[in-house]
C-alpha cells in the first residue's frame, strides 16, 4: 500500500442546522377532551335563501380570437352543393292539404312521381323536316352505370306505311352522368344504324349488358355493351343480326334453357303467329321455329301482339282477338317443313307445334304481359286495350282462370306497368299524362308531365332503382 496517498488530517464537519425551536419557545397544548359547553347556533343549509344563478343566461363575454375559425373555401363548396338541392325541394311547392276522405292510417297511399328529364331524339332522317314526326318508339333499361342509374337505349320512328323504306332507322344509347351536386342526367352515348325501324327492345335479365331488338321487317338484332372499352363511343357491339321471312317482331322474351351453363335463349314473337327460339352461347343462331295455333284459329287469322317467358320451358302469347295461350316447349310436335319456292334443301324450314293451354281470353287485343313476384308468389299480369287486367297465380302451376280481375277506367290502355308491391298500375295517356290506378281502393290519380304530344305507346320501369 502506498501510504503517501493518504492524509492524516480530517476535513471540516458539514453542519445542517435544525429548524426546531432552539430559542426556548414552548408549544401550547390543545385540550382534546370532550367539552360540556352548548354548541354554537347553526343555519340550516337547505333553507338558505341564497340567490341562484342560471349559467345558461349569463352575459359574460367570451374571449375573441384574432384569426377567424371559418374556412371560406369549405363553406363556399358546401353552399354550392346544398343550394341546388334546397332549390329543387322548394320547386315542389308546399305540401298538399289532406283530403277529408284520406285514410291517415295508410301513409303510403300515394306514389310520389315527378318529371326528371326530357330527352330529345336527334332527327337523322332529313325527310322528317317536311312535317313527318317521330311517333313510335321502343326503350330498354340496361345495366347500372353509376349508383342506381342504368344505361338507357331508345329508338324512334314515324308512322309506317307500305312504302316505308326505313332508310334512317337506328338505336341510340344514353349513359347517366352525375354533376358536382350528385344529380344524374342522361346524355347521348352513341348510335347504331339498323335495317328497319325498331318495333321492340328487350334486355337480357341474366346479363343486362346484352339486349335484343326486333324490327317491323322481321329483323332480329342482338347487341352487347362492353364496360372495359377505353372509347365509350365504340362501347356497343352488334353480336348478331338476321333477317327472317316472317312478319314484324312484335315482342321478345329471354330464357335460360340450361341454368348450369352461360347459354341463353331468345324468343322472338312475330305477328304472323310464329315464335322463333334463338340460342346465344359460343355460337348464335336459330334453334327452333314454332307455329302457334288454336282450335279457333283455323277459322280466323291469329295475329300475335305480346310474349312473356314464364319459365325456361314455357311462355305465354297474347293476340289481337284477346286470346291468351300458354305454350310448353317440353312437348313439341313436328309439323313438317315448308319450302320458299327453291329446290335446295337449305331453304326448307322445320316447324314445331308446342303444347298449348288456352287461358281465359280478354275481350280485346292484349297490349301488355308482365310477370311479378310478391310475397313469394309469382303472378302473370295481362291487360287488354280497354284496361281489363287479369292476375294469374303461376307460383306452382298456372290456372286457366285468373285469381283477380280489375277494370280500369277508359281511355284505352296501350301499355301498363305494375309496381313491385302490386298496389299501383301506371299507364301513359295522351300528351304526356300519366295515370296511376290504385288496385286496393280503385281510385285513380293523374300526373301531367307536359312537353309531349300525341298518343303514347310505351312505358318502361327500371328494375335498378
Amino acid at each position: 500500500m502506498n501510504l503517501d496517498r493518504f492524509s492524516l488530517v480530517s476535513n471540516g464537519v458539514v453542519e445542517f442546522k435544525s429548524t426546531w425551536r432552539t430559542n426556548g419557545e414552548k408549544a401550547d397544548l390543545v385540550d382534546c377532551c370532550t367539552g360540556t359547553d352548548a354548541p354554537a347556533p347553526q343555519i340550516d343549509a337547505s333553507t338558505d335563501a341564497a340567490e341562484r344563478k342560471d349559467a345558461a343566461t349569463q352575459t359574460g363575454g367570451s374571449p375573441r380570437h384574432s384569426n377567424p375559425t371559418c374556412d371560406d373555401a369549405k363553406l363556399s363548396a358546401w353552399l354550392r352543393k346544398v343550394c341546388p338541392l334546397v332549390e329543387e325541394e322548394l320547386s315542389y311547392g308546399i305540401t298538399d292539404l289532406p283530403d277529408a276522405n284520406d285514410n291517415f292510417s295508410d301513409l303510403s297511399g300515394r306514389l310520389l312521381i315527378r318529371k326528371h328529364q326530357e330527352l330529345t331524339m336527334s332527327k337523322l332522317n332529313p325527310e322528317l323536316e317536311n312535317g313527318q314526326k317521330l311517333n313510335m318508339g321502343a326503350a330498354a333499361w340496361l345495366s347500372i352505370r353509376t349508383r342506381d342509374a342504368p344505361l338507357l337505349v331508345l329508338s324512334c320512328g314515324s308512322h309506317h306505311e307500305a312504302w316505308c323504306e326505313h332508310t334512317f332507322a337506328s338505336i341510340t344509347a344514353f349513359t347517366p352522368k352525375r354533376d358536382a351536386y350528385g344529380s344524374v342526367q342522361w346524355v347521348e352515348l352513341s348510335s347504331c344504324p339498323v335495317k328497319a325501324c325498331i318495333e321492340t327492345l328487350e334486355t337480357n335479365p341474366f346479363n343486362k349488358d346484352i339486349f335484343a331488338g326486333g324490327t317491323v321487317s322481321g329483323d332480329v338484332y342482338i347487341w352487347q355493351y362492353e364496360r372495359n372499352f377505353k372509347h365509350e363511343q365504340n362501347s356497343f357491339t352488334e353480336i348478331f343480326s338476321e333477317t327472317t321471312d316472317f312478319g314484324k317482331v312484335v315482342d321478345m322474351a329471354w330464357i335460360r334453357s340450361n341454368p348450369m351453363t352461360k347459354d341463353f335463349g331468345l324468343l322472338s314473337c312475330h305477328s304472323d303467329a310464329t315464335v322463333i327460339l334463338w340460342k346465344i352461347g359460343k355460337h348464335v343462331g336459330k334453334d327452333k321455329t314454332f307455329r302457334i295455333s288454336t282450335s279457333t284459329s283455323s277459322r280466323k287469322v291469329l295475329i300475335l301482339t305480346q310474349i312473356l317467358a314464364i319459365s325456361n320451358s314455357e311462355f305465354v302469347v297474347g293476340s289481337v282477338d284477346g286470346s291468351m295461350l300458354l305454350c310448353s316447349m317440353t312437348q313439341l310436335i313436328p309439323i313438317g317443313s315448308a319450302n320458299n319456292g327453291n329446290s335446295t334443301t337449305s331453304s326448307k324450314k322445320s316447324y314445331f307445334a308446342p303444347s298449348i293451354t288456352e287461358l281465359k281470353p280478354h275481350s280485346f287485343a292484349v297490349t301488355t304481359l308482365l310477370k311479378l313476384e310478391n310475397d313469394r308468389q309469382q303472378f302473370l299480369i295481362s291487360c287488354d286495350l280497354t284496361g281489363e287486367v287479369y292476375f294469374h297465380d303461376v307460383t306452382d302451376a298456372i290456372n286457366t282462370t285468373p285469381t283477380l280481375v280489375i277494370k280500369m277506367p277508359l281511355p284505352f290502355k296501350n301499355r301498363i306497368i305494375c309496381t313491385d308491391d302490386m298496389r299501383f298500375i301506371l299507364s301513359p295517356n295522351r300528351d304526356g299524362v300519366l295515370e296511376i290506378y290504385n288496385i286496393d281502393s280503385g281510385s285513380q290519380d293523374v300526373v301531367e308531365c307536359g312537353g309531349m304530344k300525341g298518343r303514347p305507346g310505351l312505358i318502361r320501369a327500371s328494375a335498378n332503382g
